[in-house]
């Protein structure tokens, strides 16, 4: 009997042995019964935006408040940490919920982070002090990690591998497009209403999108009890890898800034953020039976260039946005809203590319090509943007924001579509592969947003240190201790004697210059790491596995985790089916997984 059941099982593995397989959640779950049609898709997918665009919004709305909010309360040194204080949390978070996701359910999870991320805006939007509104900054970045990482994650699981790429592209325009016009919504806030709307705004839409997905998103429910739920956390691993982020990045905040890189508090930091992240290596990789980032994920080159990729692109993002920013607003002189006028170039190539990157994808099912524009136009548009002068005329502008544009959109499709296509095909592969590319990309933002600020407030300080030294006629009274003060506010440079808000302003443009170099030069190594893709195509709709295609009967030793054992096994064997779909990522898992396929 036995001998039978194995031999129908070869034949039907046999038979679909060209299908695209992707593996189930490992939560006990069948992933045809995740997918979603009609009205009901149009509704979840509807919610997530909602709660992508927020998030996405809430990275950059900051960037032209601080000054005013660091006035308000008199703590200027402080408001940078408005900003960090968010980036740096959901970067830290993005892969532990992932993986949490896997063992408490992608709704529950994705509520709960919406929830929180509503926590933290309230708490922003009425905070008394300074300390407060950081506070609710941080708390709203937990569950704003949660946010990007399982949008992802729920998209992909509605509709099959090859009709995503259109649906990637619609949550990737949404996604820089709230960048960009993040801090245009701040400072038009901040200007006609008052700054506490910025967090204000996130209230009813935060709410629209938990009604959504509470009435029309039904996916099955995980099958591990609320005690396997918890214990299967890496609590160590998930500490050690927040640690180790948080710390490197709070030393390249206040290098330079706050404290001198010389001085033994930021020397303990990196080095502390060193150790901790070498310790999470160790740990996650040689000892961990629940590892945060999984081994067959980090061996695959074929999943690491596309993650690293994101990871770059998204660092030049956020620095390139950040600063054409300062640019349009300091050297030129525009408020806010004027500001994000001129960011529309940037705006319309990065939506057109991004949304053609996915039709083209789901008609050719290449991948590989679309990763290497995105390495082209993204080095010689960096480099061509280096050109940038006080007196750029506006078709100049233009044109130096089309080609980053292009590269930002084609390169966020290809990388999310290219990590999912060659995701390793254990339980929970896909999510823990989105994971990790969603990581990769929050990562990549947070570093970006704080060593541009390094290079550009470095860069400027000893420019205008020495423009005054330099110019004791044109500066009079003004001096050397003044300079941050000076620096800080476009409105201040705004006051000064019209031969110093020359210098001074030359200074600003060669300090943005500076950081477009060092984006010029992370393009370069982009375009190197996009010949590194693997060819693979993404599979066509016949190619991709369905309900209908595979459906063998399994015996007890080669049935698939999340499905019910044999009960008349000993304990020993396996204590529950819940049980065992809960130790999917366990070596035993995974030997038992690559054996099916």
């Amino acid at each position: 009997m036995m001998t039978d059941k194995a031999e129908s099982n070869r034949d039907v593995e046999s038979q679909h042995k060209n299908k695209f397989v992707e593996n189930d959640a490992g939560d006990g779950t069948n992933r045809f019964d995740q997918q979603e049609h009609g009205l009901k898709l149009v509704l979840s997918v509807l919610s997530c935006a909602i709660a992508l665009f927020l998030i996405a919004v809430d990275q950059t709305i900051v960037f032209t408040t601080i000054e005013t909010i660091g006035n308000k309360w008199g703590e200027y040194q402080k408001s940078t940490w408005v900003a960090s204080g968010y980036m740096l949390t959901m970067a830290m978070f993005v892969q532990i919920w992932g993986k949490c996701s896997i063992y408490f359910g992608r709704k529950p999870s994705l509520l709960l982070a919406i929830s929180i991320f509503e926590l933290g805006s309230l708490i922003c939007g009425v905070a008394p002090s300074m300390d407060a509104l950081i506070v609710g900054r941080v708390i709203a970045g937990i569950g704003g990690g949660g946010i990007q990482v399982l949008v992802f994650i729920v998209v992909s699981e509605l509709v099959p591998i090859s009709r995503r790429s259109l649906m990637f592209a619609i949550l990737g325009v949404i996604f820089s497009v709230a960048s960009i016009v993040g801090p245009v919504m701040g400072g038009a806030f901040t200007d006609n209403v008052t700054w506490r709307w910025c967090y204000y705004i996130n209230l009813p839409l935060g709410g629209c999108a938990l009604v959504l997905l509470i009435l029309f998103f039904k996916p099955p429910s995980s099958k591990f009890t609320w005690k396997e739920k918890f214990s299967q956390i890496d609590y160590i691993g998930s500490g050690l890898l927040m640690a180790g982020i948080v710390l490197i990045l709070m030393a390249l905040t206040v290098g330079g800034q706050q404290l001198p890189w010389s001085s033994g508090g930021t020397i303990t930091l990196f080095v502390l953020g060193g150790v901790i992240s070498i310790i999470f290596i160790i740990w996650n990789f040689k000892w961990s039976k629940r590892q945060v980032i999984p081994t067959d994920i980090i061996v695959k080159k074929s999943v690491d260039a596309p993650c690293f990729h994101i990871f770059l692109c998204f660092l030049i993002f956020m620095a390139f946005c950040l600063y054409f920013t300062t640019y349009f607003q300091v050297v030129r002189g525009y408020d806010a809203i004027k500001a994000g006028v001129h960011f529309f170039p940037l705006v319309i190539s990065l939506v057109l590319s991004s949304i053609s990157t996915g039709v083209l994808v789901r008609k050719t099912r290449y991948i590989m090509p679309f990763a290497i524009l995105s390495g082209v136009t993204g080095a010689v548009g960096l480099g061509v943007s280096s050109l940038l002068t006080e007196t750029s005329s506006l078709s100049q502008t233009i044109g130096y924001m089309i080609l980053p544009g292009i590269s930002v959109g084609t390169g966020l499709q290809a990388s999310l579509i290219s990590s999912q296509v060659n995701a390793p095909k254990s339980m929970g592969g896909m999510i823990m592969t989105t994971s990790f590319t969603n990581f990769s990309r929050a990562l990549g933002g947070a570093f970006g947003s704080v060593l541009a600020q390094v290079i550009y407030n470095s860069s400027l300080h000893n420019k205008a240190t020495a423009a005054i030294k330099n110019n004791p006629a044109i500066f009079g009274d003004i001096d050397l201790g003044d300079v941050d003060l000076i620096l800080s506010s476009p409105r201040v440079i705004r006051t000064l004697p019209s031969d110093a808000q020359t210098i001074i302003l030359k200074a600003v443009m060669e300090s943005i210059r500076n950081v477009f170099y060092f984006c010029t030069g992370i393009a370069s190594l982009m375009f190197v790491v996009t010949l590194l893709y693997s060819p693979k195509r993404l599979p066509s709709d016949a190619q991709v596995e369905h309900k209908t295609d595979y459906e063998p009967k399994h015996d007890a030793t080669t049935q698939p985790i999340h499905e019910p054992l044999d009960t008349s096994r000993s304990s020993a064997d396996v204590s529950s089916p819940e049980g065992k779909a809960a130790d999917f990522i366990s070596q035993e898992d995974v030997k038992l997984t690559r054996s099916r396929t």
